[in-house]
This record gives C-alpha cells, sequence and structure tokens, in this order.
C-alpha cells in the first residue's frame, strides 16, 4: 500500500494561482506569517536550546523532514482556493487560546505552546487554502510536535523508569554472558568494575530520536497499514533494547580493554552508533514480516474474479504466488470466452 497517494491529472490550476497572487491573499499569509513569529519568538529560542541537548538533538532535522513530506505529497495540493474559511478562525482561536493559558503555568508550559503552534499552522492553512490545503499539509505539520521537549514531570519520570529497566535488562544479559554481575538500583557490578547507569545513559534521546524516525518512517513507506502500526508500536522496545545492548557492550569492553578506553573509545562512541543498530532492526522486522505476510500482489476487481473464475472454475481453490516472486500468472481471459454460448457474434 502507498503512503502518497496516486498523482491525479493535473490540467493546471488558474484559479489558485489567481486566487494566491491576490493584495488580499498575500497579505493576509504576511500577517499570519509576521504574528506567528513574533508570538512564538521565545518558544523557539528555549527550543533551539533544548536542541543542543543529546536527548532533543532531532529537532534540528523535524523541519525539514516535516518540509519533505509536503513535497512528496503534493499531489495533494488543492487546485482550486476557497478562502477566506471561516473555520480557520476557529483553529486560530483554540490555538491563542492554548498559548495564553499556559503562558503563565510551569506544568508543561512548551509543550502546550507547541501544539498551540502547531493548531495556528493548521488555522492559517485552512483560513487561507481551505480543506483541501490542509488535507494536504496537516500529516507534515502534524509532524512538527516532535520539535518540542517534553513537559519536565514527563521527561522525568520516563527517564527514571528508563534507566532501571535499562539496568535491570543489562544485568540480565551480562549475566547471560558470563560476566558475573550484580546490581544496586541502577548501579552495575561487573566483575572488578562498576557501571553507574547515569541518565545520559537512560536512553530517553534514543527513545524520541527513534520515536519520531518511527513516525516518518511510517508515514513514507509503501506498506500496508498493518505494517506501519508495528513500525510505531515498535519503536520503544527497539530503543529499549538497543540502549541495553550499549550499555551491555560497555560491560564488556570495561573488564576487557580497561575503563579509559571504555569510556573514550565506546562510551561515548556507542552514543552515535545505537541508531544505525535500531535502524538494522527495524530493517529486519520488516523482513520478518516479509516473511510471515506473503505478498499476494495487486487485488482483482469482483467483476474480474466472476469472469476469471467463469472461465476456469479452478482458480477457485487454487493460491498462487504473483509472478515477480516465481508463480505463473493466469491466463488472459480472451473477449470470446467471456461470451456466453449461443450468443451472436
Amino acid at each position: 500500500m502507498s503512503s502518497a497517494p496516486s498523482s491525479p491529472s493535473r490540467s493546471g490550476s488558474p484559479l489558485a494561482a489567481e486566487v494566491v497572487r491576490t493584495p488580499g491573499w498575500i497579505a493576509a499569509l504576511l500577517a499570519l506569517v509576521g504574528v506567528l513569529v513574533f508570538v512564538y519568538a521565545g518558544l523557539f529560542r528555549y527550543c533551539f536550546g533544548e536542541w543542543q541537548k543529546p536527548d532533543y538533538s532531532h529537532g534540528f532535522l523535524v523541519p525539514f523532514f516535516a518540509a519533505y513530506l509536503a513535497w512528496r505529497w503534493r499531489a495533494w495540493a488543492p487546485e482550486r482556493v476557497r478562502w477566506p474559511e471561516p473555520w480557520g478562525l476557529a483553529f486560530l482561536a483554540v490555538g491563542g487560546g492554548l498559548f495564553v493559558v499556559f503562558g503563565d503555568r510551569n506544568i508543561g508550559k512548551e509543550w502546550m505552546q507547541g501544539i498551540s503552534f502547531v493548531l495556528n499552522l493548521c488555522g492559517a492553512t485552512l483560513l487561507l487554502g481551505g480543506w483541501k490545503a490542509l488535507k494536504w499539509l496537516w500529516p507534515a505539520l502534524g509532524f512538527l510536535l516532535f520539535m518540542f521537549p517534553l513537559p519536565y514531570r514527563v521527561e522525568t519520570a520516563l527517564g527514571w523508569q528508563l534507566q532501571k529497566v535499562a539496568s535491570i535488562a543489562s544485568e540480565f544479559v551480562l549475566q547471560t554472558i558470563g560476566y558475573p554481575t550484580y546490581r544496586e538500583g541502577i548501579i552495575l557490578h561487573v566483575k572488578d568494575h562498576v557501571l553507574r547507569v547515569e541518565e545520559a545513559c537512560s536512553g530517553l534521546s534514543m527513545l524520541l530520536t527513534f520515536a519520531a524516525l518511527a513516525t516518518g518512517m511510517a508515514m513514507i513507506v509503501k506498506r500496508p497499514w498493518f505494517d506501519r502500526g508495528l513500525i510505531l508500536v515498535s519503536a520503544v522496545p527497539v530503543a529499549v533494547l538497543s540502549n541495553v545492548l550499549r550499555i551491555a557492550l560497555t560491560g564488556v569492553l570495561y573488564n576487557e580493554a580497561g575503563k579509559e578506553l571504555g569510556d573514550r573509545v565506546f562510551h561515548d562512541f556507542a552514543g552515535w552508533m545505537m541508531m544505525p543498530l535500531a535502524l538494522l532492526i527495524l530493517w529486519a522486522e520488516l523482513k520478518l514480516l516479509d516473511w510471515v505476510f506473503v505478498d499476494q500482489g495487486g487485488r482483482a476487481s469482483r467483476e474480474e474474479m466472476i469472469k476469471a473464475n467463469s472461465v476456469n472454475p479452478a482458480y477457485l481453490i487454487m493460491t498462487a504466488l504473483p509472478p515477480e516472486k516465481g508463480g505463473t500468472p493466469p491466463p488472459a481471459v480472451q473477449p470470446a470466452q467471456l461470451q456466453p454460448k449461443g450468443a451472436r457474434r
């Protein structure tokens, strides 16, 4: 199943071109852009500082990927622009209300203001382009939510739980491969070395980055919806598994090559290598799905199946692989074969 719609026949969009070139439309666009830049400048200054931390370093790439999504699905761009669409004002009102309400609160302030920013972008799109423009751009606009940091309480609670899971699982892995290991909280005693699962090693950075990556892959991959759902669901266990392997291998290196080499070479370098490892696991997952769920090729319409079965009833109990997988294509149904007996030619 393709993630993007098939390109419709585009014979030009003169009405859309006429609308977007009118002075009123251009003035409304510039006014909305100016207001959004002024209102959300403080939020993006905060986000820029967070993006320089390991947990949210993927934030720099999110706008570029959102722009790619809009370009990839440009076939959905409306041929006719209807504006102003009054429902866009409702989106703008809700987005502005969220920004004002959470502006004086310290609970999830930046996250809720990020949601208000996306709602305001949707409102501006709807106001200036109509429902068809919103249908085209809403996936790209929704993906922008990955730019904004999680609420502090959520981040702290999630990071602590990930630390415990990582330390427990790493203890099991090290014991399984033959390294005497016991755990005290989040501290691992591996032979003669002590390995502490710090907050930076909790895997939160990997989880957030891989969640964004898995969401983006699910949006663009040409797969059935079931496969895309598995990609999204597997983001958490794959990220946790990758982090556990990182910690376990660090413990091995501490004992085999020394703590100094482990800190200087592997412990830091592994942080960069875990994302390719997570991608490799995801690739293996997709290959496993290909093996378990055999693709039977394109589906014939009901009318085509009736015609084929009327010519050769054996098709009712036959199952064949598609030609691209080594199967033999069924014989073409000739028009003469489809005519009932005794029909006049």
